[in-house]
């Protein structure tokens, strides 16, 4: 019976804690992955300065910033989707982030 109690008392804990994660936005989820060439065709220089700008400022407060060319655009898309909610950036920041990301990437 005690046994019992723990394990429901853990599973109870998982489900709360896990719904308190912040989840990107139905737009940035649904954000397909794009090439560095299609990023590039969509945005501005200005736009992906801004993106830097933002990924710099905000992303840099919890952890060392990643080179954009260590990741492929299939990589900085999943991580920046999952990331966008944890750093509280909009969905316009969030796709200003991705862009520079995607646009200074590796090939992949």
């Amino acid at each position: 019976m005690k046994k019992l109690k723990v394990i429901i008392i853990t599973g109870a804990s998982v489900v709360l804690m896990m719904s308190c994660f912040p989840k990107a936005s139905k737009v940035i989820r649904a954000l397909p992955v794009e090439s560095k060439e299609q990023i590039k065709a969509q945005y501005t220089a200005a736009q992906l300065e801004e993106g830097h700008t933002i990924f710099t400022n905000s992303c840099g407060k919890c952890h060392k910033l990643k080179e954009p060319g260590l990741k492929t655009p299939e990589q900085w898309n999943k991580t920046v989707k999952r990331m966008i909610p944890r750093a509280k950036l909009n969905d316009d920041q969030g796709k200003l982030v991705r862009a520079y990301l995607i646009a200074h990437s590796k090939d992949s």
